[in-house]
């Protein structure tokens, strides 16, 4: 073994405070950290596509340079049966915590790397920072002793970097619990409070909405197109599913215009009323789902109370106008996932 490979560790980053800290804590004691972002498709305003390439938007320190990887595919399959169930909502945290460490240890050889690190603290998260949770991600991503949280690593059992001397375990940290105040203490120490970034409201597949949304779109798609846009749609306007026929009718313009953004291949309603919503919708439809999608589009716009409205509808480049008498939002709401 080369001394490169004992002193070059992959970091499991998220961009978190705690991310952050177990970064500049091995790099500190020397090592050369290879930062690894997995793109699990539902972060939609983390990365920037640059030639091609997925890049990390967020501003990082000197020396944070992340490899932003793409396991969309992978983490949809898992999703649709996880080994260890969901939490509350759908969220899958132990496989997809045992999903990256997977990806990461596949790619040790690549970076000539001797371990693995993430920024786990014991106690943090009752799914996934549990002693029980920790053993069992740690056994079934293949990491089982190569795995180091340096933040919490004097409270676990010695990794074998510490056994063979590779990380000196007294310098590493004994953080645990719900608390931040060490961590934001140890941020102000090692110069990284403005970077910072301040609390988010946590995964999207912990919101019981998107969840919902999500759970109905695994029921009727077997497998997945577009990860980004598929997932990004799920987030945007008011959703229904009438029979086999899903639909996504806008809120406001800010929805409305991200709707358009995502139309290619969908059928888009727009109704003349001003002001009114976007309809959209990815299934092949029929005459009669024509009118019936035409119909609630005009029940969401300013025209809802009129005999009749028109409504433009386009696919492809190719669009036609009919006049159509509005549905009312009650009977629409019928179908809202």
């Amino acid at each position: 073994m080369n001394a490169q490979h004992k002193s070059t560790c992959l970091a499991i980053f998220s961009g978190g405070l705690d991310s952050l800290l177990s970064v500049k804590v091995m790099q500190d004691l020397g090592f050369n950290v290879v930062l690894l972002n997995f793109d699990i498709g539902f972060y939609f305003d983390a990365y920037t596509e640059e030639n091609s390439v997925k890049k990390y938007k967020e501003p990082l320190p000197e020396g944070f340079n992340v490899n932003v990887i793409d396991i969309a595919e992978e983490f949809y399959e898992m999703i649709k049966k996880p080994a260890h169930g969901f939490g509350k909502n759908m969220n899958p945290c132990i496989d997809c915590k045992i999903l990256m460490l997977r990806k990461a240890k596949s790619l040790m050889e690549k970076y000539n790397a001797g371990f693995v690190i993430s920024g786990e603290v014991l106690g943090q998260r009752p799914m996934t920072q549990n002693i029980r949770s920790m053993k069992i991600i740690e056994k079934e991503s293949g990491l089982e002793g190569y795995l180091l949280r340096p933040l919490s690593a004097k409270c676990l059992a010695p990794t074998e970097p510490e056994k063979a001397g590779w990380v000196e375990r007294e310098k590493l940290l004994d953080i645990q619990g719900r608390s931040r105040k060490r961590q934001l203490a140890l941020a102000k120490e090692l110069g990284l409070e403005k970077f910072i970034k301040p609390p988010a409201g946590g995964c999207i597949l912990t919101d019981k909405i998107y969840s919902n949304r999500l759970r109905d779109y695994l029921g009727f798609n077997s497998e997945l197109r577009t990860p980004n846009s598929e997932f990004r749609l799920l987030s945007i306007g008011r959703h229904f599913r009438k029979d086999e026929l899903k639909f996504v009718i806008g809120r406001n313009e800010k929805d409305n215009n991200e709707l358009l953004k995502l139309s290619q291949g969908a059928w888009i309603f727009d109704c003349k009323e001003e002001p009114g919503p976007i309809t959209l919708t990815m299934n092949d439809i029929n005459d009669e789902e024509k009118k019936f999608l035409a119909g609630a589009t005009a029940g969401y716009s300013k025209g809802k109370d009129k005999g009749q409205v028109e409504v433009i509808i386009s696919k492809d480049g190719k669009e036609e106008t009919i006049k159509i008498k509005p549905i009312q939002k009650e009977e629409i709401k019928k179908y809202m996932i």
